[in-house]
Formats: C-alpha cells, structure tokens, sequence
C-alpha cells in the first residue's frame, strides 16, 4: 500500500489537500481512496477526469468510481511530474 499527501485539482481550480492510500501500482497506474471531507463538492465535478498531485511531485488524472462525504474511490495514471513537490 502507498500512502501519502497530495491535492485535489478541481475544474475550478481549487486545491484540496488529503491524504491518500493507494492499494495497486502497475507502471504509472493507480487505484485506491482519497480521505478528504467531500461534503462541499458538486457531485457533478466526478463526472469528469480530476488531477492530483503529490507531495513527491506525481500529477496523477483520476476518476472517480465511488464517493462519500470522507473519501472518494478513484483509479487513474500517472500523467507527468510537476516542477516543484507540494
């Protein structure tokens, strides 16, 4: 399991932070949860590709395939790294 902190990317361009568990890591393929409180999210913003980025610098674009209030079950790929680490 690869655990860790980052920030959620929304299409408005407001970032989130979290902390995240990753279960599964095959080449630049992810899949795990999100902890963050989603309360205030649009739900409609899960329809669309989101990006994250890592405290080590890893931009990753995710879906979301399930959510709650406290977390969001994603899967996605690693897309490029970012300049500077969070």
């Amino acid at each position: 399991m690869h655990t860790g902190k980052g920030c959620l990317i929304l299409r408005d361009g407001r970032r989130l932070p979290l902390d995240f568990r990753f279960g599964r890591s095959f080449d630049d393929a992810r899949s795990g949860y999100l902890h963050l409180d989603t309360s205030g999210i649009d739900p409609a913003c899960y329809g669309s590709e989101l990006d994250l980025d890592c405290e080590d610098g890893t931009r990753l674009r995710l879906v979301v395939s399930h959510f709650s209030d406290r977390y969001l079950a994603v899967s996605g790929r690693s897309v490029r790294a970012t300049a500077e680490p969070l």
